[in-house]
């Protein structure tokens, strides 16, 4: 009895962990990213953008700077910070943003398991998701990727938790999406 009751558990574990391989590579990152970002004009001072977007925010989401129709970079707050609020009236976005082609980022295509691993990789709390055209598609987080999962597997978890889970920047408990993508990954 003993030894059916260890190769049903073991069975178990290993179906449910066979079922979250294939939502990993199932998945995509266009499948699981979100819009919770704001494109503002690059040419803002950066006074202009603290007194007109920082300040009224309770949440703030990810910026990225745009002028004449192009993506000119994300907009770091802590790039922000090191600027010498004397120099806040002059400098602009563009001064401070980072170009696209410099910063992490993946394709909308790429399956779940390689998103998972560049943001451990680099221990990224959100990645951006960018289209074939290389403009800015989205943004994702951890957050986002245990909502799809588990809308995927249809496992109930709570808004509350997806908020914990994007504000701490980490998985739930005994949830190692990381071992398990690297596992699953398609680049491996």
């Amino acid at each position: 009895m003993l030894l059916g009751w260890f190769g049903v558990r073991n069975a178990d574990a290993y179906s449910r962990l066979t079922n979250l391989q294939e939502v990993l590579l199932d998945l995509t990152a266009s499948d699981v990213m979100t819009r919770e970002y704001r494109v503002i004009d690059a040419n803002l001072t950066l006074r202009q953008f603290a007194d007109n977007y920082l300040l009224e925010e309770t949440h703030v989401p990810t910026y990225f700077a745009a002028s004449d129709g192009r993506y000119r970079g994300l907009v770091s707050i802590a790039d922000l910070r090191k600027i010498e609020r004397s120099q806040w009236e002059y400098r602009t976005l563009h001064d401070i943003a980072q170009p696209l082609t410099t910063l992490p980022s993946v394709e909308e295509k790429t399956c779940l398991a390689d998103v998972i691993n560049k943001m451990e990789s680099v221990q990224l709390p959100r990645i951006t998701v960018l289209s074939p055209a290389g403009a800015v598609a989205g943004v994702l987080d951890r957050g986002d990727i245990v909502r799809a999962i588990a809308q995927k597997l249809r496992v109930p978890i709570a808004e509350a938790d997806i908020r914990r889970i994007k504000e701490d920047s980490t998985y739930p408990p005994g949830m190692q999406l990381q071992v398990i993508a690297r596992m699953t990954s398609k680049t491996n």
